[in-house]
């Protein structure tokens, strides 16, 4: 099912394709918020919050506009803040330290903002990649996974990971640059 199909049919409350958006996408909310809420919360803060995100579409599914960017991004976006809002709430009163290279001087703040949105922009195109692409990359690049651990956890060959880490990766780079030619 498309995302303009499971749109349509959110917008009219059809609950199976409701369920078949949790499907194509828990996984991916999964990556995103726990990464985000993986140092302050716990793994019930992170299913609250994708609940939360779940549920803001179904109470309101006219937030969703096809022609701002696909259900994918969209779910992502809105995932990202409502974590960014939990880590604040869950930290409120501790003492988070901050790496050594963001707590020093103002210049390495600045190139730490940087490096986070560059991030930001290779996630978001990462969670446009099929599967299993997508989850190879997200393994590998974002947790480090080595490909060998890929490999019997994805019940792939070693090669048939490596082919597609490369292949990825040519794709992602092709993403980008279309994305930054449109700005």
């Amino acid at each position: 099912m498309t995302d303009e199909e499971i749109a349509k049919r959110i917008r009219k409350k059809d609950m199976a394709a409701f369920d078949t958006m949790m499907e194509q996408y828990n996984k991916l909310l999964w990556l995103v918020m726990g990464n985000i809420l993986e140092k302050v919360g716990t793994p019930e803060d992170i299913e609250d919050c994708i609940s939360d995100v779940y549920l803001k579409l179904l109470e309101n599914p006219k937030m969703y506009n096809e022609k701002k960017g696909s259900l994918k991004s969209f779910l992502v976006r809105v995932g990202k803040n409502m974590a960014i809002d939990r880590y604040r709430k869950l930290s409120r009163g501790r003492i988070i330290e901050l790496p050594e290279q963001v707590a020093s001087a103002g210049e390495d703040i600045l190139q730490s903002l940087i490096q986070k949105e560059n991030a930001e922009k290779v996630l978001e195109a990462v969670s446009a990649l099929k599967e299993p692409d997508r989850e190879i990359m997200i393994r590998r690049y974002f947790f480090n996974e080595k490909i060998k651990v890929i490999s019997e956890k994805m019940f792939l060959n070693t090669k048939e990971i490596e082919n597609r880490l490369y292949q990825g990766k040519m794709k992602l780079k092709k993403l980008i640059r279309q994305e930054e030619a449109f700005r």
